[in-house]
C-alpha cells in the first residue's frame, strides 16, 4: 500500500477514528519507523499526561477554546479580579 493510498484511507474515517488512530500510530510509533532507543525519549509521565489529555479531548469537545483571543480573555478575567479586590477594599 503506497503513502497516498494511506492517506485516502486515514481521511475516509470519521473524526473520532481518525483520533484513535493517532493516538494509536503514537504509541506505536518506535516499532513503526524502528527509532533507535538512544534518541530523546518523552518521560513516562508526561506521556501519561498527554494521553490523559487526549482523551479527555474525546470525550468532552466541547471544553475546548480556541487560541484566538486567549489573551483577551485572561486580560479580562484579571481585570475583573482586580475589580473584585477593589469592592472588597
Amino acid at each position: 500500500m503506497s503513502v497516498e493510498q494511506l492517506e485516502h484511507a486515514v481521511l475516509q474515517l470519521s473524526e473520532a477514528e481518525r483520533r484513535r488512530f493517532a493516538q494509536w500510530f503514537y504509541e506505536h510509533e518506535r516499532q513503526i519507523v524502528n527509532l533507535q532507543a538512544d534518541t530523546e525519549e518523552i518521560q513516562p509521565e508526561v506521556k501519561t499526561e498527554l494521553l490523559r489529555r487526549l482523551q479527555e479531548i474525546d470525550e468532552h469537545p466541547e471544553r475546548l477554546e480556541p487560541w484566538e483571543g486567549t489573551t483577551d480573555r485572561i486580560r479580562a478575567q484579571l481585570h475583573e479580579m482586580r475589580r473584585q479586590k477593589d469592592l472588597v477594599r
